[in-house]
């Protein structure tokens, strides 16, 4: 009885704890708010012609890079040389204003435009300036945004992109995720013409501030952005859908049988029992960390996260096998997600 009370206590104090640092972020989010409006003038440092044709361009891809130290790297150069190839004329904008003049140089090579801008807003602040120096977004047939925050394209990008059918869907993304809301993730979105000609695609960047607050980024432009479009009378849609993954993985488990016998591990028996626990409860998860090996490997999903190799903040485990299983996959350079790892990740290996 007494072990029972004592859990019971413990339980208590730590839902009390994740509550009160629950409050504490939203409560700190709405006054990086609220100081916002105290910022004025434009956060651009400069801004760099490139030698791509941006005025004549029919497909944009806005490219959010930020580096601390001013490097822009390998990964980086590749996933921007397959978007130019997939015939997009690229405003890269990096959050790191002193940036090295040889990646400037190269940058200019391949880019339409480069902007250089303080490191205010993250994500959206540098998408909101990339879209504002694009000469008619009204006029254009596509436009991408896309950041550094994966690695890739493992994959094809020019087959991903056009399986996103303006027929189908009016804003695409490569995933989605129902914690929260339901919502396109935000490291690549695709606008087609019809929603980039309309007042509710200028109204929602209007409204975008530069805030300091990935929590209030991501509730209030990462979820607003679908949750704007969708209210507006647009289809939202991810190419490679949570519900869709989930349920094929549930089948592949219960199909083979994995959980029974010695077929698996404990370990992975543990993990995959976490998985579908979560699945059949309907407790939604991150699937571009949940599930990143099967998206790879069975469905030709294009990126890895460079979160989950860099924090894996879920502990998924046997992420060490990254390597082999990007290798078996396809024909990704795998040196240039380990030349980023080992120049950037601390105290830790993957």
């Amino acid at each position: 009885m007494q072990r029972s009370l004592g859990a019971y206590v413990i339980w208590l104090l730590a839902r009390a704890v994740r509550g009160l640092r629950a409050w504490l972020l939203i409560t700190a989010s709405y006054v990086l708010y609220w100081c916002s409006f105290l910022r004025f003038g434009s956060f651009v440092v400069a801004r760099h012609p490139g030698a791509a044709d941006l005025a004549n361009a029919r497909r944009v891809a806005v490219f959010v890079h930020y580096d601390r130290y001013g490097v822009v790297d390998d990964y980086v150069y590749y996933y921007l040389q397959c978007i130019a190839n997939a015939g997009f004329c690229i405003v890269l904008v990096s959050n790191s204003p002193d940036l090295r003049a040889t990646d400037l140089a190269k940058l200019r090579e391949l880019c339409g435009l480069v902007i250089l801008r303080k490191n205010v807003g993250l994500d959206f602040g540098a998408y909101k300036d990339g879209i504002a120096a694009i000469p008619d977004v009204r006029a254009l047939d596509t436009l991408m945004l896309a950041n550094d925050s994966v690695y890739g394209p493992i994959h094809h990008l020019g087959s991903m992109v056009e399986k996103m059918d303006s027929q189908k869907a009016d804003v695409w993304g490569a995933t989605d995720s129902w914690e929260i809301k339901f919502h396109l993730q935000s490291y690549f979105i695709l606008f087609h013409s019809r929603v980039l000609a309309s007042d509710h695609f200028a109204m929602f960047w209007k409204k975008v501030r530069c805030v300091q607050s990935k929590a209030w980024v991501i509730r209030n432009y990462e979820v607003g952005l679908t949750r704007h479009f969708q209210q507006g009378g647009f289809r939202c849609r991810a190419l490679f859908q949570y519900r869709e993954v989930a349920t094929r993985i549930t089948d592949a488990v219960i199909a083979r049988k994995l959980l029974d016998g010695e077929t698996l591990d404990q370990t992975r028996k543990m993990y995959l029992t976490r998985i579908l626990t979560s699945i059949v409860s309907g407790t939604p998860m991150n699937g571009s960390h949940y599930f990143w090996d099967y998206l790879i490997t069975s469905m030709a999903f294009p990126f890895i996260k460079r979160d989950l190799l860099h924090r894996n903040p879920v502990r998924i485990p046997f992420l060490t096998y990254w390597e082999q299983l990007i290798k078996d996959a396809s024909t990704y350079d795998t040196d240039l997600i380990l030349r980023h790892l080992e120049r950037s990740l601390k105290n830790r290996s993957v």
